[in-house]
């Protein structure tokens, strides 16, 4: 019996299987839930807010919030000002004005053509042209104007006597006649006979009858006429011309109408200025027109367009859109509100902090925080796992042999002394999540091993089982845990334990049966050495977590997290796999059979970021 173990049990060292699993399963919960916790933005959020409510910025915004009053604030000296001036005689008349009847018909009447006419008819009357106009159309009368001279010119041409003459002959047919005969052969013959120089009798014969001929007398008399001459000086003419042009001037009727325009003694009473005239004093009369001259005059209006574009007028507007707004009443109530602190944004967020530093899982991740308690799984990762949980042997994991007896023989084997045969795989049980490696009373045929003579063919009384992880798992460093139920019968050998690929050195997990113990085999000139303790105070029927660290320097075993042993590694440098078995030393009573080796879970370790 090893003392140390003696002296952690009399302590209460080695506690309750259940508990410690317990333990573990919460411990790893609240690891999951750590690292959960860990990367969530609630965390973040947690954080930034506890930095903020402790932080100088926050002391002073409370500070801040709690000392703002309505009184003196920039709320009420808004309101107290929109107040004076709402109070202001002059402001009150004007909002009288701004929306009455009397406005509305003035701007009205301002905006109708009806005045825009008399404002045009007033300039016309009071600004001088209606005078200029009055005084310009009177004084055009007939006597003395260019129609009447234009008038007496033309008279006085049609009198003159060239003229006369001129129009007398001008297209008659006297005229014509004396331009004909001009032309006539009568006319050249006189006249080259009378101007020829020689003479001879036949042709003086012919001039004497020429000049007795009537149509020549009377074409000299006519040529040498006054009217001829007076046509003669009068064609082509300046004094024609002129004729002509006031005639068609005197003639037309422009010349017409402008002779009787100026003679006509009522003409201003038909003028446009006259009728202007009568408008404006029509309009001048209109009782729209009167309203709203007397309305532009009154003092009302004055005040009305004072205080219309004034500073005062428009800073009360702007006072009375800001003391109306929504805005401006929730923030006077929220000035004047005794609990603002409890309403504002920056107590919710405290209150907030407050009760998220309440919850559970930071309360649990504050308390790992910067402590060793998961210091294992940040550590350690698990690179075999068996849960026994499936119903069937996961063949991807074990072999129901030993490593050399599946690489020698394909089969179990026995060694001398032993009263079971390894039955493949028969033997094993999994059921209700644990494994169960049974002996059996039962006739069975295997193979022993005889130094001397090898193999042999051997006959069995008992069947048991073996499990071995060689073709699987292999672990050099690191860390061996299972819970087995410590539940020795001394007719047997159950073991758990670990090879490499040699029968020695040897390392137990756990031995228990005809010796509870666990430590270090090895053979050393045909003898067996072992190198551990006893574990034989151990209660019976009840499970335990076994534990093996592996390191390069030592050997460590547990029992339910409680070291009991250790001794030196330095035999160990190398892979070793996993094996389970039990063995029959001596014949087992019939009313114990058959014989369970009962293991619930198996998981191996390796330190992270090792090879």
């Amino acid at each position: 019996m090893s003392f140390k173990l003696f002296t952690l049990q009399i302590l209460g060292k080695i506690k309750p299987t259940e508990k410690i699993e317990a333990t573990r399963a919460a411990l790893w919960d609240d690891y999951q839930e750590f690292l959960k916790v860990e990367k969530s933005d609630e965390l973040k959020e947690y954080l930034e807010l506890e930095k903020w409510v402790n932080s100088e910025d926050f002391k002073k915004r409370k500070k801040e919030i709690e000392s703002l009053r309505f009184k003196g604030s920039r709320e009420f000296n808004q309101l107290n000002e929109f107040t004076r001036l709402a109070k202001s005689k002059e402001i009150k008349k004007y909002l009288q004005l701004k929306d009455s009847a009397e406005l509305t018909r003035f701007e009205d009447i301002k905006k109708s053509e009806k005045l825009e006419q008399f404002y045009k008819l007033q300039d016309f009357v009071e600004e001088g042209e209606y005078q200029k106009e009055k005084k310009q159309i009177k004084g055009q009368v007939y006597k003395g104007s260019v129609e009447e001279r234009h008038l007496l010119e033309f008279v006085k041409l049609k009198k003159s006597k060239p003229l006369k003459a001129y129009f007398e002959l001008h297209g008659s047919k006297e005229l014509a006649e004396h331009k004909e005969f001009s032309e006539s052969t009568k006319l050249r013959d006189y006249l080259r006979l009378r101007n020829s120089p020689e003479k001879d009798k036949e042709k003086k014969k012919k001039l004497r009858e020429l000049k007795r001929d009537s149509r020549i007398k009377k074409y000299f008399r006519f040529e040498r006429s006054q009217k001829l001459k007076l046509y003669r000086e009068a064609s082509g003419s300046h004094d024609l011309k002129r004729y002509h042009e006031l005639e068609i001037i005197i003639n037309s009727d422009d010349f017409i109408q402008r002779k009787a325009y100026l003679q006509d003694k009522t003409k201003f009473e038909k003028s446009d200025a006259y009728a202007k005239f009568n408008q404006y004093k029509q309009l001048k009369n209109d009782k729209d027109i009167k309203f709203f001259l007397a309305f532009e005059k009154s003092k009302i209006y004055k005040n009305y367009l004072d205080v219309k574009d004034s500073f005062d007028l428009k800073r009360y507007f702007e006072l009375k859109e800001i003391t109306e707004s929504e805005e401006f009443l929730k923030r006077k109530a929220y000035l004047e509100d005794k609990k603002k602190w409890e309403k504002s944004e920056e107590y919710s967020k405290q209150q907030h902090f407050l009760s998220m530093k309440k919850f559970p899982h930071l309360v649990r991740y504050f308390k790992y925080l910067g402590k060793n308690d998961f210091d294992f799984f940040k550590n350690w990762e698990v690179v075999f796992e068996e849960l026994f949980d499936t119903g069937k042997l996961d063949e991807s994991k074990w072999i129901t042999n030993s490593f050399w007896g599946n690489k020698l023989v394909k089969g179990n084997f026995s060694q001398i002394g032993d009263l079971q045969c390894f039955n493949s795989g028969k033997n094993i049980v999994l059921d209700n999540k644990k494994l169960k490696i049974q002996i059996k009373k039962e006739h069975a045929k295997g193979k022993v091993w005889n130094p001397a003579s090898g193999f042999m063919p051997a006959d069995f009384e008992y069947t048991s089982d073996m499990l071995c992880s060689g073709e699987s798992f292999w672990l050099e460093e690191g860390i061996v845990e299972a819970k087995i139920l410590f539940n020795p019968v001394k007719q047997v050998v159950s073991s758990f334990y670990l090879l490499g690929e040699k029968v020695s050195p040897q390392v137990n997990l756990l031995e228990m049966g005809a010796k509870n113990r666990f430590g270090t085999f090895l053979l050393k000139d045909g003898n067996t050495e072992f190198n551990g303790i006893s574990i034989g105070n151990l209660k019976k029927g009840r499970p335990y977590l076994f534990r093996l660290c592996i390191s390069k320097d030592k050997l460590v075993w547990k029992i339910n997290d409680q070291e009991v042993f250790e001794t030196d590694a330095s035999q160990f440098k190398f892979p070793m796999h996993l094996n389970l078995s039990s063995i029959v030393v001596r014949d087992i009573p019939g009313s114990i059979l058959p014989v369970n080796f009962e293991v619930s879970w198996i998981r191996c370790y390796k330190e992270k970021g090792k090879s």
